[in-house]
C-alpha cells in the first residue's frame, strides 16, 4: 500500500464561550421591578411570553415574546415589567472574549424559529447540571447537582455557541434590509413602502431626498416625517442601514472594500468603513475575518 497523505484541516473557533455565569428562567410579574446591575461578562435576555421592559445605560427598550437582547460587558441595565401582564424570561450570563462576539454589541432581534430549540436545550442542560431555582434575580452562583450527567457544562457550552452563530447567520444573510418592516412591500402603494422601494433601487450609488420628493410629488418635510413615523427611522439612517447590509454580501462574495465603497456611493474608504461600524459594531475587515474563520 503506497504512503497516502492525509491533511488535517484545523478548525478555527469563531466563538469561544469560556465561562457560565449564571442561567435563569424567570416568571415575572407585570409590576416587577430588578434594579440596576452592571457586571464583567455579558448577558442575554430572551423573552418567552408576553413582553418586558429592560433598561440598558438609561435607554428603555421594550423586549417582545421572541425577541432576544445582548447586554455587553459593564452595562448598566435592570428589568421592569411593563405594568399590564406577566412575562417570561429566560436569560443567560457568560463569559466570551472571542471578537467576533463584538457583533452583538447593543443588538435585539427575533430569534428565529429554527434556532429556538438551541435556548431550550440549554435549559433542559441546565437544570439537569445545576441546582436551578425556581425564581432568584439575585442568583451569582451555580451549584452543581451531585451525579450530573458527564458533559453538561459543555453541551451547554457547545449549544451556545451555536445559538450565537446561527443568530450572526441569520441577520447577516438576510437580503437588503436587515429589518423588513412592511409585508408586501412589493405590491404597496403607501408613501413610507413608495420611498423603501426608491432606496432598494439605488443602493448602488445614490438618490437625495430632494430626488425622492420630487419622484413622489411628496415636500422634503412631509417625505422624511411620515417615514420617521411609521417606520421609526430616519430616511437617510434606512438607505444606510440598506448600504451595510448589501456591502455584507459584497464581502461575502470577495469583493476588495474599495470597490465595495465605490459601488455604493460612500464619498471615501473611511466614510463607508466608519458607517460600517457604526451600524455592526464591528469594521468591514473585522467582519470579514468573522465569517472566514
Amino acid at each position: 500500500m503506497d504512503g497516502k497523505i492525509f491533511y488535517k484541516y484545523k478548525i478555527s473557533n469563531v466563538l469561544s464561550v469560556s465561562e457560565i455565569v449564571t442561567i435563569h428562567y424567570q416568571k415575572l410579574t407585570k409590576n416587577y421591578v430588578f434594579p440596576n446591575e452592571e457586571h464583567d461578562f455579558w448577558e442575554l435576555i430572551y423573552c418567552d411570553k408576553n413582553q418586558v421592559m429592560v433598561s440598558v445605560c438609561g435607554q428603555e427598550k421594550l423586549l417582545k415574546k421572541g425577541e432576544i437582547l445582548f447586554i455587553k460587558p459593564n452595562d448598566l441595565h435592570s428589568v421592569l415589567g411593563d405594568g399590564n401582564s406577566d412575562s417570561n424570561l429566560f436569560i443567560v450570563s457568560f463569559v466570551c472574549k472571542s471578537r467576533t462576539m463584538s457583533y452583538f454589541k447593543d443588538k435585539c432581534f427575533k430569534v428565529p424559529e429554527e434556532a429556538r430549540y438551541l435556548l431550550s436545550a440549554i435549559m433542559t442542560e441546565a437544570k439537569q447540571t445545576f441546582i436551578i431555582p425556581d425564581f432568584n434575580p439575585n442568583l451569582s452562583k451555580l451549584e452543581p447537582k451531585e451525579n450530573a450527567n458527564i458533559g453538561g457544562a459543555q453541551l451547554i457550552k457547545n449549544n451556545l455557541e451555536e445559538l450565537l452563530i446561527k443568530l450572526i447567520r441569520a441577520e447577516t444573510s438576510k437580503p437588503t434590509s436587515s429589518e423588513i418592516f412592511i409585508s408586501k412591500i412589493e405590491n404597496s402603494s403607501s408613501l413610507e413602502d413608495e420611498i423603501v422601494k426608491l432606496l432598494q433601487d439605488n443602493v448602488y450609488g445614490n438618490i437625495t431626498l430632494d430626488k425622492i420628493a420630487n419622484l413622489l410629488h411628496y415636500g422634503k418635510t412631509t417625505i422624511c416625517k411620515t417615514f420617521k413615523q411609521k417606520t421609526g427611522f430616519s430616511i437617510i439612517n434606512y438607505y444606510l442601514k440598506l448600504k451595510i447590509d448589501e456591502s455584507k454580501k459584497l464581502i461575502r462574495q470577495n469583493h476588495n472594500f474599495s470597490e465595495i465603497s465605490e459601488l455604493l456611493g460612500f464619498d471615501s474608504l473611511p466614510h463607508f468603513t466608519k458607517t460600517f461600524k457604526k451600524l455592526t459594531q464591528m469594521t468591514p475587515r473585522e467582519y470579514k475575518n468573522s465569517i472566514l474563520n
